[in-house]
């Protein structure tokens, strides 16, 4: 199934003639719903009626309704023109499939009767010394396993990218900053450890993005939090939440976050020349913390684990990654209980 994010079709619409904002009231002094780029439609309410020379119209995605000044718009009869949605930027992709969990009988002997520290021991000796890919080389490498775990189930020719949920195509890799890039879950920043080895290739958390998307959002500096205002991209509002120290993805893929993150707080300890990454109950690490290898928000990467199942898109990437790739495993994924013992109360 392809959810398109399309402008329905109506009787009479307006289409912005210059940069323009979207209002909450028919008043200049109102808050700013959204700001929109010359070229782009609304749909018009209340048959065109006017208040206060604002007209009353729905947000490009058809989701709010706001006010914008008349002279900042051309106004048409008949139904707003067939607007192509491209498949790089403007579809949410469902990652429901078919698939076995394929996970080795005897992986997660020893866990049963585990616990807090002593579980998250245990796990980490069972996923650490996983066999390393380059970053970027002539050989395979993370690009090339990206394109086979994060395939697009409904388009073999494409990858889902992380956080917005859309879907594009997997041979743009790179493209001179047109095509998708490789986005680290758990941000350099918050461990400085590269890209060369260890957590800086480690595809369990590395996803395909386009970087556009990440550097409007100013993600790597922030922590995971449910809060902020929906984020404008490419003049359309997400479902991804942003504010001065907060980030969240579409509400499709917060569990798949936190279960990169639990991975990574796991595999990493701190034992073998990679930093000690650990997940803390705050936000705003940046400035708490500063440059040490720390990650919030724990707790809400917990919610987001409850509200958002593993399913079997994640259950493939992660058996793809152990037969294929590394050789390990993403326990959260195989058991998602193993969170709660580790990091409940």
């Amino acid at each position: 199934m392809l959810l398109l994010w399309a402008i329905p079709s109506y009787a009479q619409y307006v289409t912005v003639s210059t940069s323009a904002t979207l209002r909450e009231e028919p008043s200049s002094q109102s808050t700013i719903l959204l700001h929109l780029n010359k070229g782009q439609n609304l749909t018009l309410l209340d048959d065109g009626k006017q208040t206060n020379g604002y007209y009353k119209v729905l947000t490009p995605l058809g989701q709010d309704e706001g006010f914008i000044y008349r002279t900042l718009v051309r106004r048409f009869e008949g139904t707003i023109p067939a607007s192509p949605v491209s498949n790089s930027t403007r579809a949410i992709v469902s990652k429901e499939l078919n698939w076995a969990p394929q996970v080795p009988v005897h992986y997660y002997d020893g866990t049963s009767n585990l616990s807090g520290q002593s579980l998250k021991d245990k796990l980490h000796a069972l996923i650490d010394g996983h066999k390393e890919y380059a970053y970027s080389s002539d050989t395979t490498d993370v690009y090339d396993i990206l394109k086979v775990t994060d395939q697009d189930p409904g388009n073999p020719d494409n990858v889902i990218l992380i956080y917005s949920g859309f879907s594009v195509n997997a041979a743009q890799e790179y493209n001179d900053g047109k095509g998708w890039e490789r986005e680290h879950v758990w941000s350099q920043s918050h461990g400085q450890f590269g890209r060369l080895k260890g957590p800086g290739s480690d595809v369990h958390h590395l996803r395909p993005i386009l970087r556009q998307f990440n550097g409007s959002a100013g993600k790597s500096n922030k922590d995971f939090d449910t809060v902020g205002s929906r984020f404008l991209f490419e003049g359309a509002i997400t479902d991804c939440l942003v504010s001065d120290s907060t980030w969240a993805p579409i509400p499709q893929v917060r569990g798949d976050v936190a279960r990169m993150m639990f991975y990574m707080a796991v595999r990493y300890e701190g034992d073998d020349g990679y930093p000690d990454l650990e997940l803390v109950n705050c936000s705003n690490t940046e400035k708490l913390y500063k440059d040490k290898p720390v990650y919030g928000n724990l707790s809400t990467l917990l919610q987001w684990h409850q509200q958002d199942p593993v399913d079997n898109w994640e259950r493939r990437r992660n058996d793809i990654i152990f037969k294929k790739y590394q050789k390990n495993r993403n326990p959260f994924i195989d058991h998602p209980e193993f969170a709660e013992r580790i990091w409940g109360n």
